[in-house]
């Protein structure tokens, strides 16, 4: 972070799409794309119709989906920090070119039960959109974009490119993964880079980019935002202390500031909101009752349902708020192997994938890579993300009026639009 002024979030994630068996393609892929031309996207955009209830439907099922990946991603007890909204996003745009239990799998993962993949895709674009729009009102930088990365020789679905044109406003590049495929390696990386204000200078390392990739899906998400009411720097405590999850301490700058916040508080756990300006987005704290595997017991509850009822709780509340300066950074280079765990097989199957709704070619096509990374740092000026789980919830019979909340020792985080509840970062801090 470039000093404590604001808090800036970065998060990339992206696909690598290869050749494998013929034979593994089903349906039309409608009107292809010829190979070796460009294609204007923005021409062709499929208006894809979405109303409330499947946009929300959508949000549920990518929230669910964000809890269910810091369970994986956190048990190994270090720190994690991720964007729900960018690998939800990545998925939701191969989906509209998988077909048969491919898709299924995929689907049954982002809980996208009674939505077409056109629709759900449709509803987290709507998504992405409500949160920029909100952002904008409290003169937060959030940005985000979806690419394409087809190799001069594919001829990919016009069909397929105009619906994830249509949702997430994706722009086409050809590249020639064949012939050199370190130079197409470098032009994805540099406008990661480029999206991610130079946070992510490397989304794909050395070698993983070959001759055999046939398409590469990105997508990016930058928040630089500050705090709606500022800590103080001069009421931060330079020799703070706090207590790692295996129980040992480390000295550390804790931010301090009273006021009004949301607040809950449940058997074994606190949250607290700290909202950005503008009021429209905001950091959600989740704090475990301390002592060693209290962390890990409540991430083991944590559901996308009991996240919700828990968020639900919330009540302005008088808080004596303590928190540490952090920053995190996170790198998944092989997230198949998580993903596979959430029952998406079929994708990373050469002889099993079906994403013959991709292009008009006969090659068989999976996905051989998914690599994620994304940067957080926290400080006076403003922040990113936290969670939640399933246990009994007290929104307090008889409202509580103030409160201490100090965040000494392991906890959740995430960022959210509190239009949609579209969570956009989250992670878990074990030392910071």
């Amino acid at each position: 972070m470039r000093g404590w002024a604001r808090a800036v979030a970065v998060g990339g994630a992206g696909m690598l799409v290869a050749g494998g068996l013929a034979g593994c393609s089903s349906s039309s892929a409608g009107t292809e794309v010829p190979a070796g031309t460009s294609f204007d996207l923005a021409a062709h955009a499929a208006a894809i119709p979405v109303d409330a209830a499947q946009q929300a439907r959508a949000t549920a099922g990518s929230s669910a989906f964000a809890v269910t990946l810091l369970r994986a991603l956190g048990a190994g007890g270090g720190d994690v920090t991720y964007s729900p909204q960018t690998l939800t996003d990545l998925l939701a745009m191969v989906l509209p070119g998988a077909r048969g239990q491919t898709a299924a799998q995929v689907s049954a993962a982002l809980g996208a039960d009674g939505l077409t993949a056109d629709q759900l895709a449709a509803a987290l674009g709507a998504d992405d959109t409500t949160a920029q729009a909100d952002a904008k009102q409290g003169s937060i930088t959030l940005r985000t974009s979806s690419d394409v990365w087809a190799a001069n020789t594919l001829t990919p679905s016009q069909a397929y490119l105009s619906v994830i044109d249509g949702a997430f406003g994706a722009g086409m590049h050809r590249v020639d993964f064949a012939g050199d495929p370190e130079s197409a390696r470098n032009a994805v990386n540099e406008v990661v880079n480029h999206e991610t204000d130079g946070y992510i200078p490397s989304l794909f390392g050395p070698g993983s980019i070959t001759d055999q990739t046939r398409m590469v899906l990105t997508d990016a998400l930058y928040l630089d935002a500050a705090w709606a009411s500022p800590f103080d720097p001069n009421d931060t405590d330079l020799s703070g202390v706090f207590t790692r999850g295996d129980g040992s301490s480390e000295k550390t700058a804790m931010m301090s500031r009273s006021g009004t916040f949301g607040y809950a508080s449940g058997s074994g756990w606190q949250l607290a909101q700290l909202p950005y300006q503008g009021g429209k987005l905001a950091m959600d704290v989740l704090l475990p009752a301390s002592g060693t595997g209290a962390l890990a017991a409540l991430r083991g509850k944590l559901t996308g349902a009991s996240l919700t009822s828990m968020l639900a709780a919330l009540q302005p509340t008088s808080i004596a708020l303590t928190m540490p300066r952090f920053t995190a950074d996170s790198s998944l280079d092989s997230l198949e192997q998580v993903l596979k765990s959430l029952g998406i097989t079929d994708l990373f199957d050469p002889g099993a994938a079906d994403l013959s709704g991709l292009t008009a070619d006969q090659e068989g096509l999976y996905v051989s890579a998914v690599a994620a990374k994304a940067h957080i740092a926290v400080g006076e000026k403003g922040t990113v993300a936290a969670a939640a789980a399933g246990m009994g919830i007290n929104a307090t019979s008889g409202r509580v009026t103030s409160a201490e909340f100090t965040v000494d020792h392991p906890f959740i985080y995430l960022i959210r639009d509190l239009t949609t509840g579209q969570i956009l970062f989250m992670g878990q801090e074990s030392s910071v």
